[in-house]
């Protein structure tokens, strides 16, 4: 009986073991990988068509690097390596006087997280206080891997239906489509925003803020 055909994170894995592209080397080198049960942890892998993007994260920093890997008749094809920033992507509305359970009933939509004015909370090392706004955030793919545009696409089509109603807070509420980008200093990409969501965003009354972050070390070498 033939042996079983191995997985895309079984070739990925065998590729940080005996790397056999020089970009493998060039970004991994540098870096220590989260583990668990003795090997290197896989954050996720996303597909497109035949191409399997295994997802690692290094330890201390937000970014994910990447093994990029063909699945052909002979078996996996090893492409490269690459750095992907760790996007995320949310809907925040924010106000001094409604609470998060109006925002609910008027959007329809059930948040991921959320505060409402006058909860109590406590910093650490800080009194216990209350707080002064509410804060309602709808983040659906938190922060797993993934490209930013495709997590803002992901996020417009969830409020789409809902777009009117999130419009009519904005007198009452400051909303915000927020975007944390951690990227690899070494490979930063861009924040492309196509036509049609452009167009979704402004159905929603909402601003764009984004905040970019850029860390890590240099590239290893490679002869």
């Amino acid at each position: 009986m033939p042996a079983p055909r191995p997985t895309a994170e079984q070739a990925a894995l065998a590729e940080l073991r005996s790397p056999t592209c020089a970009t493998t080397t060039q970004f991994f080198a540098p870096h220590v990988l989260e583990h668990a049960d003795g090997e290197p942890l896989v954050h996720g892998v996303l597909m497109d068509g035949d191409v399997h993007q295994v997802h690692f994260r290094p330890q201390s920093e937000d970014y994910f690097l990447v093994i990029i890997v063909l699945d052909t008749p002979d078996g996996w094809k090893v492409l490269g390596a690459r750095a992907s920033a760790r996007a995320r992507v949310a809907l925040s509305i924010v106000s001094e006087t409604l609470l998060a359970e109006d925002i609910t009933r008027t959007t329809g939509l059930e948040p991921t997280d959320a505060y409402s004015v006058g909860d109590a909370w406590a910093r650490p090392g800080r009194h216990p206080s209350r707080r002064t706004f509410t804060r309602w955030t709808l983040c659906p793919e938190g922060d797993r891997p993934g490209e930013f545009e495709d997590k803002l696409t992901r996020l417009l089509d969830l409020t789409q239906e809902a777009a009117p109603r999130i419009r009519a807070l904005g007198d009452a509420c400051d909303i915000n489509v927020t975007v944390g980008y951690c990227g690899y200093a070494e490979q930063m990409w861009g924040a492309p925003i196509g036509r049609e969501d452009l167009s979704r965003l402004a159905a929603l009354g909402a601003g764009l803020d984004i905040d970019l972050y850029a860390s890590g070390p240099a590239l290893a070498g490679v002869p």
